[in-house]
């Protein structure tokens, strides 16, 4: 079984008509806990081959809104012991990052030769600011990366750049994109993806 997760309803609201047996879709709601108390719940119950995160994402420049980014590693920016020792995001017992699974990511070259890849932070709040180096944002990601890794299971996340930090009329333009262009976007993502893993 291969499974796909996302955080909302706007994000997956076209995923149903393509679902089987074989592909299951898990919508987890927004934050950190949700995302990992969502995924633990259902590998617990399910035996997952494969886990692909799709979803909206903030994101610094040089990104653009409606860019695809294959997301190479997954870190907390909320989440900071570093005046242990630890790597600001490191959760002790785990590695500085959670890296995405080298067969997934060829996968999704193959559907995507000329996707973009970023580096994804998450934490739990709509980061609007902007960052010193470029990125890609969200509340979640990170969290299924974890889990992910606790349970030995392969995870790859692409993420499309719903909205850009500093950039104007943040909210609203995030807004327009999510009722609009997002969901066809992430559909074509999850049809194309179904097709290569089906080779």
């Amino acid at each position: 079984m291969i499974l796909f997760v996302a955080a909302m309803k706007e994000e997956v609201k076209l995923f149903y008509s393509h679902k089987s047996d074989e592909v299951k879709v898990l919508l987890t709601g927004i934050g950190k806990v949700n995302a990992a108390m969502f995924l633990t719940d259902f590998l617990a119950k399910n035996q997952v081959d494969a886990i692909y995160n799709l979803g909206f994402a903030g994101a610094t420049e040089p990104f653009e809104v409606g860019d695809l980014v294959l997301i190479k590693d997954a870190s907390y920016h909320d989440f900071d012991l570093s005046l242990f020792g630890y790597e600001k995001g490191q959760v002790p017992g785990f590695p500085v990052y959670f890296s995405s699974s080298d067969q997934l990511i060829k996968q999704v070259v193959n559907a995507y030769p000329s996707i973009k890849t970023g580096n994804l932070l998450t934490g739990d709040y709509f980061m609007t600011n902007k960052q010193e180096k470029p990125c890609i944002l969200d509340m979640e990601g990170a969290a299924l990366y974890h889990v992910a890794y606790q349970n030995q299971t392969p995870i790859v996340s692409i993420k499309v750049v719903s909205d850009v930090m500093g950039m104007s009329d943040h909210f609203k333009s995030y807004k327009k994109f999510e009722a609009q262009l997002g969901a066809e976007l992430l559909d074509d993502i999850f049809k194309k993806l179904i097709k290569e893993v089906s080779k």
